[in-house]
């Protein structure tokens, strides 16, 4: 019996202790000055339908969010119900030198760290600067 109990308690203290963690942003560096990469990010926000919950333009902070609709129910007897999905970006731009951005994202979908889908917004923001620059953007590796 203490046994039983000794191997039920250690899992549940470990999954308490794990709640507490800070999640690690991804990180890029970008060559181009932060002023730039900060309205680039949020003209990328704005053509992906993400809807700014916090903006803080001194510190370049944003948090913005996007419902993406999986399923929608019709149905007589009920209420039209929807299923969605929602995502979330923490980022921010910070100055990394003279021409150059240090920009840290986390990329959350319901709740959870999506770590693709980070990387893939840090690759479109730097393509975007590069187009900007006058350079065409790099063609994605080839497999």
């Amino acid at each position: 019996m203490r046994l039983a109990t000794i191997l039920v308690i250690v899992p549940l203290a470990a999954l308490v202790s794990c709640a507490g963690w800070e999640v690690r942003p991804e990180s890029a560096i970008i060559m181009a000055p932060a002023d730039q990469v900060w309205n680039t990010t949020l003209d990328l926000l704005r053509e992906r339908d993400f809807k700014t919950d916090l903006q803080d333009n001194a510190k370049r902070d944003v948090r913005a969010t996007r419902d993406i609709i999986l399923r929608v129910v019709y149905d007589r007897a009920t209420p039209t119900t929807t299923q969605k999905a929602q995502h979330r970006i923490d980022l921010s731009v910070r100055s990394g030198g003279e021409d150059r951005s240090v920009v840290e994202v986390v990329y959350r979908v319901d709740r959870l760290v999506e770590e693709e889908r980070a990387f893939r917004f840090l690759r479109d923001l730097r393509d975007r600067i590069a187009i900007q620059a006058g350079g065409a953007a790099p063609s994605p590796p080839r497999r």
